[in-house]
């Protein structure tokens, strides 16, 4: 019991962190007076995040999970305060980044972790839990949020400070992780730096052209086009670093196996509904319904209630039937029909319609998320299970955020033109 809630304190925190301010940007930058650069709040954590989360899997393998969890502990810690005690905007972003590349790090290493003390034949089950707590982790931030808006919005980070004390207790006391060998010098030498810097390089020039086109820049201006030119190059780079220089490459190419390949489509594309479900639903009934944050996050209850019973019961059934590309199928495509439905509800649709269909993505979302991760860590060498852990956790990150990128560019596209259509 305890070693499955050091698991579910890990990823809760992280997930909590990454949603809990959807709510909040306008109540933070009317106390900063501070609104140009609103979008980095939640931004600047997403960025980081996404960027360094490929990378815990093999430092971990090389110094071993449980310093590398108390370390993503202590500077999650570090940086929620900082964000607790800000007294400017810019102040305020820097401490998410730096929150945001441990909470990405406790995240990861929640799904790594339950392969070293979960047997396999259980795997599916516990997975289904942990991907159970992100998922309510990530509807419970913006209702949390919500709630806090009008009391005092720092308390969203000074509550995470208590979660962090109690999973640092339960790592150090609690959890029988795998001990690397040798010693730091060794250590230090196995890191592939090179190959690191590279891919964090990519992602970050991906992350700021699609966040930064058609709203700061149009798709065509120059800073986007040297943006993706920057992304080409330094992944070229990248590729290059893994095969040619890195003695223990970040991303081997062994691991790029058909199911790992298939599985993370999957997941980047769950991870984009998710997201964007997160994201833009509270935004819709703000605007459209004229609800209040928390109101509008109560609006996700239901979405975040059958996503996790589906978790747990998918997870299960993988267990007893031995099925794992079946159900994922299945979930595949009730996830395509619940969003093409989301897409099309009437401003005046009742409560009970608007509940419905956007539980059909629930179903969905349920039957891939934790499976997609099970059957990339089935498909892989045990040496490898960290790496592509990591990986999977990567391609849920980055759909999401490529998905806002392109939603928030559309939302801001169209919300303009509605606008200039209707002035005088």
């Amino acid at each position: 019991v305890l070693v499955t809630l050091g698991l579910i304190f890990g990823i809760f925190i992280g997930g909590l962190s990454e949603t809990a301010v959807s709510t909040l940007t306008e109540v933070i930058s009317q106390d900063f007076k501070s609104f140009g650069s609103v979008t980095w709040i939640a931004g600047a954590y997403l960025l980081t995040t996404v960027a360094f989360t490929p990378l815990f899997g093999k430092i971990s393998d090389i110094f071993g999970r449980k310093p590398i969890e108390l370390l993503c502990i202590a500077f999650f810690a570090v940086g929620s305060l900082g964000c607790a005690l800000s007294t400017s905007m810019t102040m305020l972003i820097i401490f998410r980044a730096i929150a945001g590349i441990d909470g990405g790090g406790l995240i990861s290493l929640s799904f790594i972790m339950v392969s070293d003390v979960i047997p396999i034949e259980n795997r599916s089950t516990y997975l289904g839990i942990i991907s159970t707590t992100f998922a309510i982790s990530q509807i419970l931030g913006p209702i949390i949020g919500g709630a806090l808006a009008n009391v005092n919005w720092r308390i969203i980070f000074y509550i995470q400070l208590p979660f962090c004390g109690a999973l640092a207790l339960l790592v150090i006391f609690v959890l029988d992780l795998p001990k690397s060998q040798g010693n730091i010098i060794q250590k230090v030498k196995r890191v592939d730096f090179l190959g690191s810097i590279t891919l964090i390089l990519t992602i970050v020039a991906l992350i700021l052209a699609t966040n930064w086109g058609g709203k700061d820049y149009g798709w065509n201006s120059a800073a986007i086009i040297v943006l993706f030119v920057l992304m080409i190059l330094f992944f070229i780079s990248f590729i290059c670093v893994q095969w040619k220089v890195a003695p223990e490459p970040v991303l081997p190419s062994r691991v790029f196996v058909r199911n790992v390949i298939c599985s993370n489509i999957a997941l980047f594309m769950s991870g984009a509904v998710l997201m964007v479900i997160i994201y833009y639903l509270p935004i819709y009934f703000q605007t459209v319904h004229d609800l209040s944050p928390a109101d509008s996050g109560y609006r996700l209850v239901p979405f975040l209630g059958i996503h996790c019973i589906v978790c747990l019961i998918s997870g299960y059934l993988a267990q007893i039937f031995k099925t794992i590309r079946v159900i994922m199928f299945v979930g595949s495509v009730i996830n395509l029909v619940g969003v093409c439905l989301v897409a099309f509800i009437r401003q005046n649709a009742t409560l009970a319609e608007q509940f419905i269909l956007v539980m059909i993505s629930g179903i969905g979302l349920g039957c891939n998320l934790q499976l997609g991760i099970f059957m990339s860590s089935l498909s892989v060498a045990p040496e490898d299970v960290a790496i592509v852990t990591g990986f999977t956790t990567f391609s849920i990150n980055i759909g999401g955020v490529i998905a806002l990128a392109i939603v928030g560019s559309v939302y801001n596209t169209t919300l303009l033109q509605r606008i200039q259509e209707n002035l005088p």
